[in-house]
């Protein structure tokens, strides 16, 4: 039954009018229906000694009760056809090769970038956790300051005194020594006190040396992370446009120009 329907079918191609044109010749045969009641798409053979040859099909070939329609459109390739379809799919298996190297390296980018921007998010947090801490010490700096400035005042305050009641004393003519050895002494552990606070300050001040040179070269990944990820955002895009080069090559040599049409207006 289906080798009626296939001749049936072929008879009905076959006999269409001498003086219609071949575009109503294609059409008529795009039209066609199989014994299965669904219309026989047209294709394009990929396989030697046919390649490039296009035919109408039953879609539902593989079925065991399909009709399995089947009729050649164009005519039979030639021997220049042959070796020129076997050079095309070559060509073909090479640009796929080439298209999942593409895809490969397009994914290796992808996880390259989302590596880089990780580290850099750390680095953002490490940096934020740097000028909190900078923040404490410059608090605590300027407690120190102030600090320092109030001892120095009441230094400052005392020595006047002492040196009015210096002179006061140098002005009477009994002079008590004992008072005179407290107030030294006095004085003397003032003087120390201040040092002790003068040291503190030192050590304060290269402490946050070393913070804002741990900050200078965290600035410096920095920047070169978005380097990297510059660079890399650049050749993923490079690698995108060959990407589509490639696969519109391809479809130069397999389809039609209407198929093509449609297939770079998907992939744009």
């Amino acid at each position: 039954m289906s080798t009626n329907s296939a001749m049936s079918s072929s008879t009905a191609i076959s006999s269409s009018s001498a003086t219609s044109s071949s575009t109503m010749n294609t059409q008529e045969q795009f039209n066609v229906q199989c014994g299965c009641g669904v219309k026989a798409p047209l294709r394009t053979a990929l396989t030697n000694p046919n390649v490039g040859r296009r035919f109408l099909g039953c879609v539902n070939y593989k079925s065991d009760n399909a009709f399995k329609y089947f009729d050649w459109v164009d005519p039979p390739t030639c021997e220049r056809g042959k070796d020129f379809g076997n050079w095309i799919v070559k060509k073909n298996m090479d640009l796929q090769k080439d298209v999942e190297d593409l895809r490969r390296q397009i994914l290796h980018l992808k996880k390259t970038e989302t590596n880089l921007k990780g580290e850099i998010r750390v680095s953002k947090e490490r940096e934020n956790e740097f000028r909190q801490k900078m923040e404490q010490w410059q608090k605590r700096e300027e407690w120190f300051v102030m600090k320092i400035n109030c001892m120095n005042r009441k230094i400052t305050e005392m020595e006047n005194g002492m040196t009015m009641k210096m002179e006061e004393w140098k002005n009477k003519e009994e002079l008590n020594a004992m008072e005179i050895e407290e107030v030294e002494t006095h004085n003397v552990e003032l003087r120390v006190k201040l040092e002790e606070f003068e040291a503190q300050h030192v050590e304060l001040r290269v402490k946050m040396e070393k913070v804002e040179a741990k900050n200078v070269s965290l600035r410096g990944r920095n920047k070169a992370m978005k380097v990297n990820i510059e660079l890399a955002n650049l050749k993923g895009k490079w690698l995108t446009t060959l990407l589509v080069i490639l696969v519109g090559l391809g479809i130069v040599y397999f389809g039609g120009k209407g198929w093509l049409k449609k297939k770079m207006l998907a992939l744009h």
